[in-house]
């Protein structure tokens, strides 16, 4: 990331929505990077912008219904962890997202315990239009789901990327050879995680959906209350591959979804087997190489 950001620390007018758990936007870190919805008035109990959702400044907490991640029923840390890997700003703490200079919109979805039911998928669904329809250029879904969406949630994702939105998945946490749902949608980019020796973590789900690999395994991110954390997941590869297609789109708003992508994957670390595989797609992202491909292309 340290050589990409020689171009570009990411630009404020490039939105990531992290559809999760909620981000803790307490933590100055985090509060720094807040997308700021400019048409409504905080506070004044009023729809300013006539979107459906009352003083929506910085996001939409669908789990509770409310305009705030921290009011309501308690956030889990899954949300904070994602969005700090995304775009942390640098600070009292050495953690720094991969494109600290972007905008993260804080979109709750998911419980407490960091669950969701069957009977969730239309909030669901809505959460993605809400993020669509307010601006964001890429959604991170750092959630999988053992069973088949629904059709209309399936639809919700494809026009989502029709719309010209990246959606960035997780292959799943079970160590199978399946990538679970959202991921296996062909509309998501699925990834899947390594470990530090640059192996297939031995938690990652692995198939042919998989687009792209990032670091996943033994990540130190922040969590709720601004302490500093290690996890590991799929779920943290994700945010790397967000950030690092933030930083493209920085770099190029006029980036297709598709373009954007091709960079990706066309400067990634071939790992594995000679070209795209299961387990690894195109290989490791490399954000530096990445961005030297933009540039000279």
């Amino acid at each position: 990331a340290r050589k990409g950001w020689a171009a570009s620390h990411g630009d404020p007018s490039v939105v990531v929505a992290v559809i999760d758990s909620g981000i803790d936007t307490r933590i100055p870190q985090l509060a720094a990077s807040l997308w700021t919805n400019s048409d409504e008035v905080p506070g004044n109990g009023v729809d300013d912008d006539r979107n459906g959702y009352v003083d929506d400044v910085h996001g939409w907490d669908f789990r509770d219904g409310d305009a705030s991640s921290l009011t309501g029923t308690p956030i889990h840390g899954h949300g904070t962890f994602v969005a700090s890997i995304i775009a942390a700003r640098p600070g009292e703490y050495p953690i720094v997202g991969v494109a600290p200079g972007v905008t993260l919109m804080d979109v709750r979805f998911l419980d407490s315990a960091h669950r969701f039911a069957s009977s969730d998928w239309k909030t669901f669904a809505r959460a993605i239009e809400y993020a669509v329809d307010n601006g964001a250029r890429i959604i991170n879904l750092s959630i999988f789901a053992n069973a088949r969406p629904p059709d209309y949630f399936e639809k919700a994702v494809a026009d989502a990327r029709a719309r010209g939105v990246i959606l960035v998945g997780i292959s799943g946490n079970l160590g199978e050879n399946q990538v679970m749902y959202p991921g296996k949608y062909k509309s998501v980019l699925a990834v899947s995680a390594t470990d530090r020796a640059d192996l297939l973590a031995t938690f990652s789900n692995r198939g042919p959906e998989v687009a792209v690999c990032a670091p996943g395994d033994s990540i130190t991110a922040f969590t709720v209350g601004g302490r500093p954390a290690t996890e590991s997941g799929t779920s943290f590869a994700a945010p790397h591959v967000s950030g690092a297609l933030a930083l493209l789109l920085s770099l190029n708003p006029r980036l297709s979804a598709d373009e954007a992508v091709e960079v990706l994957e066309s400067s990634c670390e071939d790992l594995g087997q000679r070209g795209p595989d299961p387990l690894f797609g195109s290989g490791l992202i490399d954000v530096g190489a990445a961005v030297e491909r933009l540039l000279g292309s």
